[in-house]
């Protein structure tokens, strides 16, 4: 039987809609404000698989769907989203993602549900606070039932939001997946290859009001996957070692998406003097740089060039005013699970290293399972690979059986055989290519 359940939207579909950020937290978060501009709610109208219902509408927290099948298993999975810009035409526009596993979810007796959050940007803490709320909003349309156990899931920024989830709140979600997910020391990596951009092109970032000439200046000397200068086959190189090392989809996760020119453009504001918590909780002090030998610029000069940004430490401690801008202390209390991709380089896998050491540091090893797939670009995981992640994080969290995980820490050469599923296509195999061969003077 289909059953399509709306809340009420006919008078707010096309409204425009501002929602201030005080008063918004609850006790272990403050999240850093949203960005102040209007925000456009759409319609969110969800057709119910069969044998579900569905209900859909504006909260508080944004804009949210939530699905509940007939045979409900009694619990519930939160599905955090990843990161929407908050600029250009739609940059406005709020708009909620069902879980890519949604057949399986409901086909496995699961209810689930998701928000918009209340604004767009990169708003991790907003994000967790609006998806927490989901919770209390589901058991309403649930006729008073709560569910017995909460899954918290989510992919990107959304996996940050997770993780961040699982430190801040840490009894209140059964169990976590992280997919792809981004951290405060993305930020870290972002900055570090701008700086290297200044030392490799001579051309430095030095104000935020001439960022987009400097930048412009960096492009044209370095050049743009697969057609890369001299120079910018050693930004390249540095890429990849900063972000986990040589291994497979590395050099295509550079020309994914654009993320070549756009990791040095994400990390310029932090060097030429941005004012955000963002821009002020990096740190690139603690990096050691490594280049490919034979690319005409030694290790050691390379760190000698490179300049440093120090963290402000208001901001990047553990009694700090926003958590979300805080490394991960890795106390985690409940089975957390994360996915990641070797040839992601928008939200690189050595995310995942600096994860695994704060958790091995809190004695918390026996609470998380990290797994590679041989990927090019971001969070490209299959249905299939998602279904069984989840699964297998749902009978860890029932039964108590840790499942098995791949080693982060290793070498990455030939990671991510194990879990990938189907292959894809162009995979390397045991390949070792570090940064893509010279095909422009």
């Amino acid at each position: 039987m289909r059953r399509v359940l709306t809340a009420t939207l006919a008078a707010i579909a096309v409204a425009a809609w501002f929602q201030p950020t005080h008063g918004l937290g609850r006790p272990g978060l403050t999240p850093v404000a949203c960005p102040t501009q209007q925000w456009d709610a759409p319609d969110v109208t969800l057709e119910a698989l069969p044998g579900a219902k569905a209900f859909a509408g504006r909260y508080e927290g944004g804009l949210y769907q939530i699905e509940i099948p007939a045979k409900w298993n009694g619990e519930l999975m939160l599905s955090a989203h990843g990161f929407v810009s908050n600029a250009g035409s739609n940059g406005s526009r709020l708009g909620v993602r069902p879980p890519a596993i949604r057949q399986h979810l409901i086909d496995q007796g699961f209810a689930w549900a998701a928000s918009s959050y209340r604004c767009n940007g990169y708003v991790p803490g907003v994000g967790l606070l609006d998806t927490m709320a989901l919770t209390d909003l589901f058991t309403k349309f649930n006729g008073g039932t709560a569910p017995r156990r909460v899954y918290l899931t989510g992919t990107s920024m959304g996996g940050h939001v997770t993780l961040l989830g699982m430190h801040e709140f840490p009894t209140s979600f059964a169990g976590g997946l992280a997919m792809c997910p981004a951290g405060p020391e993305l930020f870290d990596f972002f900055t570090a290859t701008a700086a290297a951009a200044e030392a490799i092109t001579g051309v430095a970032l030095k104000q935020t009001s001439t960022l987009q000439e400097d930048l412009a200046r960096m492009n044209e000397i370095l050049g743009t996957p697969p057609s890369l200068t001299e120079k910018g086959r050693q930004l390249a190189s540095v890429q990849i070692h900063l972000s986990g090392g040589p291994r497979p989809f590395a050099v295509e996760g550079l020309a994914s998406g654009g993320r070549f020119a756009g990791n040095i453009s994400s990390g310029a504001a932090a060097l030429a003097g941005g004012t955000s918590p963002g821009n002020r909780a990096v740190s690139t002090t603690h990096l050691r740089y490594a280049i490919d030998a034979e690319l005409g610029l030694s290790i050691d000069r390379l760190n000698q060039l490179v300049r440093r940004k120090t963290a402000d430490p208001e901001i990047r401690q553990a009694s700090g005013p926003f958590e979300e801008v805080v490394p991960f202390d890795g106390r985690i209390e409940r089975p957390t699970m994360t996915m990641h991709g070797t040839g992601d380089l928008f939200v690189p896998i050595h995310l995942q290293q600096i994860l695994n050491r704060a958790v091995a540091a809190a004695g918390r090893e026996n609470l998380l399972v990290q797994r590679i797939y041989r990927i090019a670009g971001h969070c490209g995981f299959s249905v299939e690979e998602q279904a069984r992640a989840f699964d297998d994080l749902v009978k860890w969290v029932r039964d108590g059986a840790k499942p098995s995980g791949d080693n982060v820490l290793g070498d990455l050469k030939n990671a991510g055989t194990t879990f990938t599923t189907p292959r894809r296509d162009g995979d390397p195999g045991t390949l070792n290519v570090t940064a893509p061969q010279r095909t422009q003077p």
